[in-house]
This record gives structure tokens, C-alpha cells and sequence, in this order.
């Protein structure tokens, strides 16, 4: 059991990301780590992560986002949760500080965005139905197959479970699409894995899905072909990641193998009805194209954002 390690936040809230789709909005992190133990986060690598067995629950957030909104001149348009957790953690404690801190930005008349692979309760669906035009949401999936649910994400919301998300939250009138990220080379991006998420997903009426593929962090390769391997699902070579300089310090597939796996993509989910979208954070080169992670670009805010607090997670 992930330990909870209860704190005060302090404000300013409201901060800024370095997210390129994300840098126009002000976000906020419920937590500081995540309970969810994807083996592939990039948050194991910034140096306040508190380890794969506890989080920092920063308990009153709903108060200080209240007494920051009152200082406010002018309101934000929308909110995103939470860039570097996850809003929807198994938590309860967690889910609670997630659900009164949406709440107070929906009452305000603030639109929320989220991308999550976790649990969307019947309290979270309850709310967002009283501001059906006010959520905007993507649900992370990349594979139907349990085997390599269990072993990258091993505390998420099972595959099926976030695929009936997206449909109770289109359902209550969100905004709600599908997020292929991080797709594995050869392991998750292929037609035998894909098309069966494909065709639930038409099932429930989505056209459009972001996707990108895994980026690691030094160190993160090597234990994440291992883990593959274990449960079966690592061919022959892999990890074959080359440094990508437009990705930041990470290793990537080499930019003109994705241009040509993003097309087989596109190609795949086209004849479902769906629109594959690659992201433009992680492929700059690629695509000017957004990839929705906070909702419509047209919703970009330019009221005044605080940079982030040093204890949080920055981007």
C-alpha cells in the first residue's frame, strides 16, 4: 500500500507549465508522486519524487485554490490536472482533495481539463453532469492485453474500465477522447494490439486519439526491456531508442521511424473513424497539429499564471 504523507499547500496554485500543449494553461498537481506505478514515468527522475512507495497529498488544496481565486481580477478560462500525477489516483484520500478542488473551479465557472489513466468514480461523473460544457478529457490506453497492463501500469484503472470512462464521461456531456501514449515500438503500436482497442473505441463513439510514443529517461530502458521481456511482450532488439535532441534529455525512436509508425497509425485508426493524432510536446518536428491534452486550443488562457513553487513537481 502507497504510504500518504499529509501536507499544507502553500500558494501561490496556480502554475505554470513547461509543457509545450500545456505552457498557455494554469495547472495543478494534487499530489507530489503518483500512486498509479507506471514504470515508464518521467516523474521518477526529478529529484524531490518521494518513491514509488509514498505520496505527498497536499490536503488543502481546495481551500488555498478558493482564497486564490478570490484575489483574482481576472478568472482563468480553464484548469489542468495535474501535469505530473494523476488527478484520479486509487486513493481515497486523493480522490476526495481531487473532486472538492474540480468543484470549486466548475462553480467559479472554470472549465477543467484532465488526462488520466486512473478510477473516474460515480462522484466525479455526478459533478462534471451539473458542467457538462465545462470538462474536458482524455483517457490514457494503450493495449487491451492484461499481461502488459500489469507490468507498465501496474496501479491504473484496468484497460476496460478507462475505455467505459471515456464512454460515462461522453456520456454526461464531457468532452471526452482517447490518449495512445506511450505507445512501445513494436509492443504496443502494432496491429495486433491496436485493433481491438480500435474497435471499442468506435464502439462508444470516439473519432479522435493523441498519441506518442514512450519516452525514457537514462536508466529507464534497460529495467523497462526487463519487465517487458518477463511478461513476454519485448521483441527481439528492443529497446533500439536513439537520443532525440528535439525531445529534451530522453531517448526516443529516431524522429523519421516515428513520421513512418505515426502514418501506419493514422492509417490503422482511419479505418475506424478515428483521427490519430500525434502529440506536438513530445514531436515537435513532426506535427503543429494540438493533440487536445487540455481540451480546444481556442480555450488557451492569457490571464497572468504563477510560476511553480519549488516543493510541488515542476515540468
Amino acid at each position: 500500500m502507497v504510504k500518504v504523507i499529509r501536507k499544507q499547500r502553500k500558494p501561490p496554485i496556480l502554475t505554470a507549465s513547461s509543457i509545450p500543449c500545456l505552457k498557455q494553461l494554469p495547472t495543478i498537481n494534487i499530489t507530489q508522486g503518483c500512486a498509479l506505478g507506471c514504470t515508464y514515468c518521467y516523474i521518477k527522475g526529478y529529484p524531490s519524487y518521494p518513491g514509488p512507495e509514498a505520496i505527498i497529498l497536499f490536503e488543502n488544496t481546495a481551500d488555498v485554490l478558493t482564497d486564490e481565486l478570490k484575489r483574482k481580477r481576472r478568472m482563468p478560462k480553464r484548469v489542468y490536472f495535474s501535469p505530473s500525477s494523476d488527478a484520479f489516483q486509487y486513493l481515497p484520500d486523493v480522490q476526495v482533495v481531487s473532486l472538492g478542488s474540480m468543484q470549486v473551479l466548475l462553480e467559479h465557472g472554470i472549465e477543467i481539463a484532465f488526462l488520466t489513466k486512473g478510477f473516474i468514480t460515480e462522484q466525479f461523473l455526478d459533478l462534471f453532469r451539473n458542467y457538462p460544457q465545462q470538462v474536458y478529457a482524455q483517457i490514457g490506453v494503450t493495449s487491451l492485453d492484461r499481461k502488459i497492463w500489469r507490468t507498465c501500469e501496474p496501479r491504473t484503472a484496468p484497460p476496460e474500465q478507462r475505455v467505459q470512462s471515456v464512454r460515462k464521461l461522453r456520456q454526461s456531456g464531457a468532452d471526452a477522447t482517447a490518449r495512445l501514449d506511450p505507445l512501445i515500438p513494436d509492443v504496443t503500436d502494432i496491429p495486433e494490439n491496436l485493433v481491438p482497442l480500435l474497435e471499442k473505441l468506435a464502439d462508444i463513439g470516439v473519432t479522435f486519439a493523441a498519441a506518442s510514443y514512450i519516452f525514457l529517461r537514462a536508466g529507464f530502458s534497460r529495467s523497462l526491456a526487463t519487465q517487458l521481456s518477463e511478461c513476454g511482450s519485448n521483441p527481439k532488439g528492443w529497446p533500439r531508442h536513439a537520443f532525440a535532441k528535439d525531445c529534451g534529455e530522453g531517448f526516443m525512436i529516431p524522429v523519421e521511424e516515428r513520421r513512418q509508425r505515426f502514418a501506419a497509425l493514422a492509417q490503422l485508426g482511419h479505418g475506424y473513424g478515428i483521427t490519430i493524432q500525434p502529440c506536438r510536446c513530445k514531436n515537435p518536428t513532426l506535427t503543429n497539429e494540438t493533440c487536445r491534452i487540455a481540451g480546444p486550443a481556442s480555450a488557451s488562457t492569457k490571464s497572468p499564471v504563477a510560476k511553480a513553487p519549488l516543493l510541488p513537481f515542476g515540468d
